[in-house]
C-alpha cells in the first residue's frame, strides 16, 4: 500500500472511531464525508437540541502533496499524536488549524 492509501487509511479510521460517541441528545447524528478522488474527510454532528440546531464539523482532513492536513478539529484529543501512534510521520502532519508562522513551532510538518 503506497503512502497516500495508508494515510487514506488512517484518516477514515479515526473518523470512524469517533463517530462512534453519541451525542446527549438523541437527535443528533454522525456524518462521515469521504472525498477520496479530491482527498478531504470530514466527521460533522448534525440535527437538533431541543429547539436549537446543531451542525458543525468535529474533524477535517485534507491530504495534500503526500501530507495529512489537520484543518479543524473540535475535540480535546491530540489527533496528531493519534495518527503517529498510526504510523504516520510527525512531518506529514500538518496542523492548518494553526497560522503558517506558527506551525514550525508544533512539532509537526509545516507546508
Amino acid at each position: 500500500m503506497d503512502k497516500v492509501e495508508r494515510y487514506r487509511t488512517c484518516i477514515q479510521t479515526l473518523l470512524e472511531k469517533y463517530s462512534q460517541f453519541k451525542s446527549r441528545s438523541e437527535e443528533v447524528e454522525s456524518a462521515l464525508f469521504f472525498d477520496p478522488s479530491h482527498d478531504r474527510y470530514q466527521l460533522m454532528r448534525v440535527g437538533w437540541k431541543g429547539l436549537e440546531r446543531v451542525y458543525y464539523t468535529v474533524l477535517h482532513f485534507d491530504i495534500k502533496d503526500e501530507k495529512i492536513w489537520l484543518q479543524h478539529n473540535a475535540t480535546d484529543v491530540d489527533i496528531g499524536q493519534e495518527l503517529v501512534e498510526m504510523g504516520v510521520l510527525k512531518e506529514d502532519i500538518v496542523l492548518g488549524l494553526h497560522p503558517s508562522y506558527k506551525r514550525p513551532y508544533t512539532g509537526y510538518g509545516v507546508a
